[in-house]
């Protein structure tokens, strides 16, 4: 890739003190960005510090107390188009995904492709019944005390910016953006359940803005403990990332739970990441399903 190419990460922050700085770390050593912005959006815990405790020549920070809505991560990036030239990159980040692979090895593979997105592969790491305990320690690696995951899930993030192009949630949501997406995907771990006491908070604050967000739809229990996934329905993390389903995952049998939503299913068989039976169970009839799981 062309040195002169830049890219540039836009994150928005609210209230992730136990895990930003393990995402900023992150982010320096494998993003390769040219300058990440931080835009707190109204903070009552120690993230606003902790991020500028990380302020440098690459890296600013900024209050936000904007209400949040859906489009307000692009509405950032456009506020500083005047910095972006055509041909650059720019990234959607979130406080509480790690990068764990080069970001500029993707990207250089997208721009031979002629692609103008980069899409995601989310490892999301759930808490499982086999936790010793859903307590969190910032201070010790988020992967030694959520090994649980699945990858299942993914959405562009990553964008070549072109002038006249003002992409927005929906557009890009709904593929409807002229996106051209790159068959490469950027793998990141997800830690959106880190402790009881920080997802009931997540919980609460989603519950809340479910009638201002449409990105809040997902929200279907109040209590935490409902988002306790069986250990045997996830990949327990062993130095290595896993695709697919766990070996002999029958989803007639398997529960509704947070980790095999039907978003996260599609996503798995739009990738094809699904075994024979189970994209059995993705074509059959609601009657079916029901049928096969009570018997």
């Amino acid at each position: 890739m062309e040195d002169t190419v830049k890219i540039f990460g836009f994150m928005l922050v609210k209230n992730e003190a136990d895990i930003i700085a393990q995402t900023l770390t992150s982010l320096r050593s494998l993003g390769g960005f040219s300058h990440i912005f931080i835009f707190d959006n109204g903070s009552t815990d120690d993230t606003l510090a902790i991020a500028r405790s990380f302020v440098g020549p690459d890296l600013s920070v900024e209050s936000l107390p904007t209400p949040f809505n859906d489009n307000l991560k692009y509405e950032t990036v456009y506020r500083h188009r005047y910095l972006i030239e055509d041909g650059d990159w720019f990234a959607i980040l979130d406080a509480d995904e790690i990068f764990v692979e080069p970001l500029h090895a993707v990207v250089e593979e997208a721009t031979q492709q002629g692609a103008n997105a980069i899409e995601h592969a989310t490892a999301q790491f759930y808490f499982s019944d086999a936790e010793d305990s859903y307590a969190f320690d910032p201070t010790r690696p988020v992967i030694e005390q959520r090994r649980h995951y699945l990858v299942n899930y993914g959405e562009p993030r990553i964008f070549r910016y072109a002038t006249g192009v003002t992409l927005t949630a929906d557009a890009v949501k709904q593929r409807t953006a002229n996106l051209v997406i790159s068959s490469r995907l950027l793998l990141v771990h997800h830690f959106q359940y880190r402790s009881a006491e920080q997802t009931q908070h997540r919980i609460n604050i989603r519950t809340q803005n479910n009638t201002h967000s449409n990105n809040w739809g997902h929200v279907n229990s109040l209590h935490w403990q409902d988002y306790v996934v069986p250990h045997q329905h996830l990949h327990r993390f062993d130095g290595e990332i896993r695709y697919g389903l766990p070996e002999g995952a029958n989803l007639y049998k398997i529960k509704d739970n947070a980790a095999y939503t039907m978003a996260n299913l599609k996503w798995l068989q739009r990738h094809g990441h699904l075994t024979t039976s189970q994209e059995g169970f993705m074509s059959a009839g609601l009657l079916k399903r029901i049928v096969h799981k009570l018997w």
